[in-house]
């Protein structure tokens, strides 16, 4: 059989075996988890229904007490002796409360008012409030003791009600007594916070969940006839009423083990597996609910750990296949040894004069590509001659933008027929020509690669010039100096070149101070122990971070009419020394460009 068909096989009976397994495991899990919840939700049932018990008959006991008759017959008696009986049976009821740990104990007279309350003194006392219309003071009433559930009117805490009728000397009900008991209990017996516990009355109305928005809403839809005896029972104050679950009704949902339960904060329904627990002292009804989607983890899990253990097995019977096959075909390999040997000799060889054919044609690869590196270098020398050469125009443009501001000025001096001052002017033009000449010079070193004219060049003096040099367009532009230069500095670059580099960086500084009032550049010189830094910067709008990034980009420029190559001149010429160009944003504002060059051997000394 082909492999590839033999492993479409396996892969599809390990699919069919998962499903299988994923089936057989979430049905364990389902009947699992029921029993538990089952069991769980059964023992907080028994719990709860043990602590009711402890009050159920405390009421009948409470109302054989001669001092609660006295309260009662006392309501004709004068105020005086009224009020005194009260206050002995408010304080009776308040020793009986702390002593049998009940929320509140009360006495309702015949017609339902409240006499006495264990809470007489709060600001939620019973005392005075009416609660005739309680199931509980009708039952006992009728002579039977009560117990009922609801929201209580007065102090808004849900509790359980016990009530007890309280006989006067002709056996004819004169009141009745009512033990409140707190449900906050229901919290301190569960201990199951993987589930989410519910409990209902016989209607299906939720009075208490470990989800507070499942609270006072009802497990299936009611009838008008039952949210009718809900509302006017007052048991729930204002509840929704809203149904939880689509179910028709409660005994199909008990029916059945998992359900699509309302999550109302979420607006969504969600899957839970649940099972119930009838109550034999209060007739609740307790749920217990675990989300579907933890026994699909589990599930999932099982597959998971199947599919491994599947994978495992599947690569064990492949190993034993190959094995298998291994060595049949070794022994085919032995019957045929000699020819097989006599064969690959004759491959060897022809292989061995491909090697040979192939480390010939190797070599001429190899003197192809030495070829082509080299073309590629001269490639690259043309194209950075191309460059800088599209930039000698503007370096040489600031030299002959002095020499023209010098002849200008020349031909006034000259009809003013001041001739001295003709002739200095004259000297400086005559040296601006051979600084292009040795700026132009220098560009043809540069272009060619070729090794510089070093010199220990004194670092304040090539600033002085750079700044003579710039002196006409300093003054043009009203720009103000601030100078903190470092006397006897040197450093080991050619001269030119770094005054060439100082007058490109200080004509910039110009230029980006077009829209600026008061104009200022500052240079300063800081020497260190083995780099001198010089930092030239203006009062200018200064370079936003993109700007800053590409400004030594070539022909990147922040000026409409700028090729952007004299920054990157600069930080060539700079690499060349081992120096370096950066920029920063200056502290009072505006750009700052820093020059790092290592001092001369004599320096550092």
């Amino acid at each position: 059989m082909p492999k590839k068909t033999t492993l479409v096989l396996l892969t599809g009976l390990g699919i069919i075996l998962s499903i299988m397994i994923g089936l057989i495991t979430q049905q364990h899990f389902i009947d699992e988890k029921s029993r538990q919840i089952k069991y769980d939700i059964s023992s907080l049932g028994e719990k709860l229904d043990q602590r009711l018990k402890r009050y159920q008959q405390l009421p009948q006991l409470l109302a054989h007490d001669p001092r609660l008759l006295d309260s009662l017959m006392a309501e004709a008696a004068p105020k005086t002796e009224r009020q005194a009986k009260l206050l002995q049976t408010n304080l009776l009821l308040t020793y009986w409360s702390k002593t049998l740990l009940a929320d509140t104990i009360y006495l309702l007279n015949a017609t339902g008012d409240t006499l006495a309350a264990s809470n007489w003194q709060a600001g939620d006392s019973f005392v005075g409030s009416n609660y005739a219309y309680r199931p509980y003071f009708k039952d006992a009433m009728k002579g039977h003791p009560g117990q009922f559930f609801a929201l209580g009117i007065s102090s808004g805490k849900r509790g359980y009600f016990f009530s007890a009728p309280v006989y006067g000397l002709d056996q004819h009900v004169q009141g009745v007594i009512v033990i409140k008991i707190d449900l906050d209990l229901v919290d301190e017996i569960w201990q199951y916070q993987e589930l989410e516990y519910v409990i209902s009355d016989p209607f299906g109305v939720v009075f208490y969940s470990s989800i507070d928005s499942w609270i006072y809403h009802s497990l299936v839809p009611l009838t008008d006839a039952q949210q009718q005896s809900v509302l006017e029972s007052r048991q729930y104050g204002d509840p929704p009423l809203t149904a939880l679950t689509a179910v028709s009704s409660l005994n199909e949902l008990n029916a059945s083990r998992q359900a699509m339960i309302l999550l109302p904060q979420q607006k969504k329904r969600q899957s839970f597996l649940y099972a119930h627990h009838e109550m034999n002292t209060a007739g609740w009804v307790i749920y217990g609910f675990m989300p579907t989607y933890q026994i699909l983890s589990e599930v999932f899990e099982s597959v998971l750990l199947f599919v491994a253990f599947y994978i495992l097995l599947v690569l064990v019977l492949i190993y034993w296949w190959q094995t298998f096959s291994a060595k049949e075909a070794l022994a085919k390999l032995n019957d045929t040894l000699e020819e097989q040997v006599a064969d690959r000799t004759e491959h060897l060889h022809q292989a061995n004069k491909q090697l040979w054919h192939a480390i010939e044609q190797y070599e001429l690869t190899q003197a192809e590509l030495k070829e082509t590196r080299t073309e590629l270098i001269q490639t690259a020398k043309l194209a950075m001659l191309g460059e800088l050469s599209a930039s000698i125009n503007h370096e040489i443009n600031q030299p002959l933008a002095a020499m023209r501001a010098y002849c200008e000025n020349s031909l006034k001096l000259l009809h003013k027929e001041r001739y001295e001052a003709v002739a200095s002017n004259l000297e400086q033009l005559n040296d601006l020509n051979q600084r292009i000449a040795d700026i132009i010079a220098r560009f043809k070193v540069f272009a060619r690669k070729g090794t510089p004219q070093e010199s220990f060049v004194d670092v304040t003096g090539s600033i002085r010039n750079a700044i003579q040099l710039m002196q006409a367009s300093l003054t043009n532009h009203q720009v103000k100096l601030m100078l903190s230069l470092h006397e006897e500095v040197r450093v080991k670059i050619d001269a030119v070149q770094f005054e060439q580099i100082i007058i490109n960086l200080i004509q910039n500084a110009i230029q980006a101070q077009d829209a600026v009032h008061d104009r200022i550049i500052g240079i300063s010189v800081q020497a260190g122990r083995q780099r001198v830094i010089i930092s030239i910067w203006d009062n200018g709008p200064g370079l936003d971070n993109t700007q800053k990034q590409r400004i030594f980009t070539p022909f990147f420029s922040t000026k409409q009419d700028g090729l952007g190559l004299g920054l990157t001149i600069c930080r060539r010429i700079l690499d060349l020394f081992s120096g370096s160009l950066t920029v920063h944003d200056h502290e009072g504002g505006g750009a700052e460009f820093r020059i790092s060059l290592p001092l001369g051997k004599e320096e550092q000394e």
